[in-house]
């Protein structure tokens, strides 16, 4: 299928009926020229566009220019049958501005938009692969086999709130059916039951129905649907034997080669279940005519920002983390699992032995620096003040209000002291810090050992595996499994003990200041049943919160038994998120613990911990496949899911609705495959993950090694400022729309121009041309950043049919007739208005002045000494139909400073000092003569200043000191009538 970029078309509709125009100015609009077509180069681009017109007989959408752009494939199919395959613009409301996209204009009758294509190495992220016009510009052939598919935000956007499952023509995929690429299969499938797009086609969604070249049948899931086992069938499922790569594969029987020219791909010659290279097409039936952009008041429209979240491609690796510290692996073990900040460092704890700067580090760049380092929050780097000394791992970190750094885990010495469990440092050096508390575990054989540790105000809440809190000249605190401390003194809480029966994991203190949240392995508070969660009152006592929180479990349900332990909690958005065991991460209603939402991530993994930013809240898992929204059983959701996006280690959540945010999609790889245990939003809006990470991707797709974490710059929010001084400069044919440059916190990459209320060009021009059409129209721009962030737009400004062609009215010509004095007396005191008499002046020809010989008229022929410091001139000129006049404006040489008068009123003066002016006012400037007559001055001259009949202009031309070689003066003044 080869590439065409189609010609615009110059017989697309019929012609109305030519116009007649009565009068000379409908005339001249109808004479307006059209705009060129952009050419095929220029198609390419985003950026340099050419608007079409828009006249009374405005052709139907044909999708070859911006201004032209159709609501799909399909409605250029049908406003012009004849359109070729090829690469067209596209346009409505959720896309905001044109895009390009190919369509398909042959199978079936046309209409189809490419969303992706490829042979192996599909991915299930919500924002694709690869970009827009990779996919787009390499349709077929061996070239195409890269896989390229749109962002899910963008398939969406063709739909415009269509339903997946709506699709009139479902989803078409078209499949190579040999290695050589010469035979093809077209089949058809139907989601049952899809809002959104997605690409988990390898989740369980239901299919409504199917065909394979006619051949039609129903029912199966996405995942594994068809026939039989041979062509009639596509298995989207990853499997070890393909290397663990996914594709719209056949069945079993169907056999590739790994070789790079086939068609059919499969890891090992003659596998089964072969990648065939795939073309991937929907076909929204929508029509521009009929879609809702919405009205744009005269004075702009509103900001549009993306919601605040993580991106998903990770910054580039500087330091990590690598090595057991304690010998042990596992996933208790990770190299990862706290995060804390204090100034600009960011502490990592967990249970590696090195610091490490890239995957093959070597001595200066690979430091044993044993379970705790600080990285700078900026720029990544180790910092290599930071040295603590502890012999066991880290498992919780918090910053304190004094300024310390609050360690716990599973160690009995920090810095060659004891120090059970519990130690506060110095954030600079790593030193042993202030007051202390140690934790104690005296049941037979426990060791003590700290899980998790969190701040509200100047209390530090403890979640972990002991029974006693000591500190040095302090009463010690009997408390089981859960504490708090005052910092501010160093004094364990004597009267708040929960009092569960089990290790606590997980701790969270309300930002109320009411509760604190636990999570963990208990069963019960005192002799209160407390099932792996509770909300513990901070009132003295540790009594639970009523009503007591009963969680429900994936698995057991209500039956309390087996898997049921529970290691993350958190409360945001109104809601206590709790994530753990058999792959569960739900929430519940603060108020009264209702459950509100589900996530089920079934073939993933538990979630091991949750954390919040903001209103997003992030959970963290061994999980690499799908996580299941309003799902709450496992080990299978069946149907009673409503989404099933694609989650790698972490994902991120609405605190408020619930909902999946599937547009933070990050790509990771664990060690062993034990995923994230700690997640950490810095002062920046950073995102630190970690566990046993080895690899994250950039963007462009690029596959870095990480040390055990790595890092998520926070996604731009911020829309650029509005462009200033919009205004529309008119001609006869073409208008000209202008503004001054918006600033954006990172770049502004492109301004967008909008007619009425749809987006007809992008440039990155201050200005552009548009055309005049029969009609006013109105236009508006707006700045967009690279992110999709987009300004306010301007207020409108109006483009109205071209206006008869102005008159010139000379009123005084250069080089006219002057009365004039040079004179050291002073200046009659009306000598500036229309009632003067000047007939006792001299008068001459301009060029007017002295020490100059290009003037006309030498002033100073006669003149006393000492030498005046100015000349005064007058002229009279004659208006008619000074009613008719749209404006005016004079041209003067200011030599050295000049003031002017127009029946009295001044309309501009240059080089003179601001106030009242005398005849013996110095000019602040010097210029000579012929510099000054190079450099005229233009003031404009309000049209109520004239009045019909004669007129007067006076000026006043000053020295800049008495001995001063030149003056010269000369004026021209012109109108305008409509």
């Amino acid at each position: 299928m080869n590439i065409v970029i189609p010609e615009a078309s110059t017989t697309r509709s019929a012609s109305s009926p030519k116009r007649a125009f009565a009068s000379r100015k409908a005339a001249r609009r109808g004479r307006l020229a059209t705009a060129l077509l952009v050419s095929a180069t220029m198609l390419a681009s985003v950026l340099t566009i050419t608007a079409a017109p828009a006249s009374a007989a405005t052709p139907l959408p044909d999708g070859t220019t911006t201004a032209t752009a159709a609501a799909s494939c399909w409605e250029i199919k049908q406003n012009y049958p004849a359109s070729a395959d090829g690469i067209y613009w596209l346009l409505t409301p959720a896309l905001k501005a044109p895009q390009q996209f190919y369509c398909d204009q042959t199978t079936d009758g046309g209409g189809w938009v490419l969303i992706g294509r490829g042979r192996e190495g599909w991915k299930g992220q919500y924002n694709g692969l690869r970009t827009p016009a990779v996919l787009r510009n390499t349709v077929s052939g061996t070239g195409a086999f890269l896989t390229a598919q749109l962002p899910g935000t963008t398939v969406n956007a063709l739909l415009n709130g269509t339903r997946v499952d709506a699709l009139t023509d479902r989803v078409r995929i078209r499949r190579a059916t040999n290695r050589e690429g010469t035979t093809w299969q077209e089949a058809r499938f139907a989601f049952q039951n899809r809002d959104r797009w997605v690409w988990t086609l390898s989740a369980v969604h239901l299919v409504g129905g199917y065909s394979f070249d006619g051949v039609t049948g129903s029912g199966g899931r996405t995942n594994n649907f068809g026939r039989d086992n041979a062509y009639q069938r596509v298995d989207a499922n990853s499997t070890q034997a393909q290397g663990w790569t996914w594709g719209l594969a056949y069945g079993g029987s169907v056999a590739g080669s790994p070789a790079a020219t086939s068609y059919l791909y499969s890891a090992t010659e003659g596998a089964g279940s072969a990648r065939p290279f795939t073309q991937m097409y929907l076909r929204p039936h929508l029509v521009l005519s009929e879609l809702d952009f919405g009205t744009i008041p005269d004075a702009g429209a509103p900001a549009e920002t993306l919601t605040a979240l993580p991106e998903s491609d990770a910054i580039r690796t500087v330091w990590g983390v690598t090595g057991q510290g304690n010998g042990s692996d596992g996933e208790l073990n990770t190299e990862v699992a706290a995060f804390a900040q204090v100034g600009n460092t960011v502490y990592v704890g967990g249970n590696f032995r090195y610091v490490q700067k890239t995957s093959t580090s070597t001595g200066a760049d690979k430091i044993e620096q044993k379970f705790l380092a600080g990285f700078n929050v900026d720029t990544g780097e180790w910092v290599s003040s930071f040295r603590p000394t502890l012999n066991g791992q880290v498992k919780g970190l918090a910053a304190l209000p004094d300024g310390r750094l609050a360690v716990g885990g599973q160690f009995s010495t920090a810095n060659g002291s004891a120090q059970q469990a519990l130690v506060m440092l110095d954030p600079v050096t790593g030193a042993t810090s202030g007051s202390q508390v140690a934790l104690e575990n005296r049941t037979s054989g426990g060791v003590a050992a700290l899980r998790g540790i969190t701040v509200l105000g100047s209390k530090l809440y403890l979640a972990g595996s002991f029974t006693h809190l000591t500190a040095a000249g302090k009463s010690t605190a009997y408390a089981w499994n859960g504490a708090r401390i005052e910092t501010s003194t160093g004094t364990p809480d004597t009267n708040w003990n929960p009092l569960f029966n089990g290790t606590s994991v997980g701790v969270d203190a309300s930002a109320t200041g009411d509760r604190t949240y636990f999570s963990g392995y208990f069963r019960q508070s005192g002799s209160v049943p407390a099932y792996s969660a509770a909300a513990v009152q901070t009132a003295s006592g540790a009594a639970l919160v009523s009503p007591t929180w009963t969680p429900t479990f994936s698995k057991s349900g209500a039956n309390y038994s087996g898997n049921i332990w529970q290691l993350g909690v958190r409360e945001a958005g109104g809601k206590v998120w709790l994530g753990g065991s058999e792959h569960s991460l739900f929430a519940y209603d603060r108020d009264d613990f209702s459950l509100d939402a589900g996530n089920i991530t079934n073939n993933g993994g538990d979630f091991q911990v949750v954390t919040s930013a903001g209103n997003t809240v992030f959970g963290g898992c061994h999980c690499g496949d799908w996580t299941y929204s309003n799902a709450f059983t496992w080990s299978d959701v069946g149907t009673n899911f409503t989404q099933a996006d694609k989650i790698s280690l972490f994902g991120a959540w609405n605190a408020t609705t619930g909902a999946y945010l599937q547009e933070f999609s990050p790509i990771l790889q664990a060690r062993k495959g034990y995923g994230v245990w700690g997640i950490f939003v810095d002062s920046r809006g950073t995102l630190w993950a970690g566990g046993d990470l080895d690899h994250s991707v950039r963007a462009g797709e690029v596959n870095q090694w990480v040390g055990g974490f790595t890092r998520f710059a926070a996604r731009d929010t911020n829309a650029p400022t509005k462009p200033g001084n919009f205004s529309a400069n008119t001609g006869t044919s073409t208008s000209t729309l202008s503004w001054s440059a918006s600033s954006d916190n990172r770049a502004v990459t492109a301004y967008e121009i909008l007619r009425g209320n749809k987006v007809i060009a992008t440039t990155t021009a201050l200005n552009y041309a548009v055309p005049v059409s029969d009609t006013t129209e109105r236009y508006f721009v707006r700045a967009a950043d690279a992110a999709g962030n987009r300004s306010e737009t301007t207020a409108v400004a109006t483009v109205s049919p071209a206006p008869p062609t102005p008159e010139q009215v000379a009123l005084i010509a250069n080089n006219a007739d002057w009365r004039y004095r040079f004179d050291t007396t002073a200046w009659p005191a009306d000598w500036r208005t229309l009632a003067f008499d000047d007939s006792a002046w001299l008068q001459g020809a301009a060029p007017l002045g002295f020490g100059n010989a290009t003037l006309a008229t030498d002033v100073n022929a006669a003149a006393p000494s000492p030498k005046p410091l100015s000349t005064q001139y007058r002229r009279s000129f004659t208006v008619t139909d000074a009613a008719t006049l749209d404006s005016a404006s004079l041209s003067v040489i200011a030599d050295d400073g000049v003031v002017v008068y127009v029946n009295g009123t001044e309309v501009g003066r240059t080089n003179l000092p601001t106030g009242n002016l005398s005849q013996t006012s110095y000019a602040t400037a010097a210029p000579r003569t012929t510099a000054a007559g190079n450099a005229r001055v233009t003031y404009t001259v309000p049209v109520s200043l004239l009045v019909e009949g004669t007129n007067v202009v006076a000026v006043s031309t000053h020295s800049n000191y008495r001995a001063t070689p030149d003056s010269s003066f000369n004026l021209s003044l012109s109108a305008v009538r409509e």
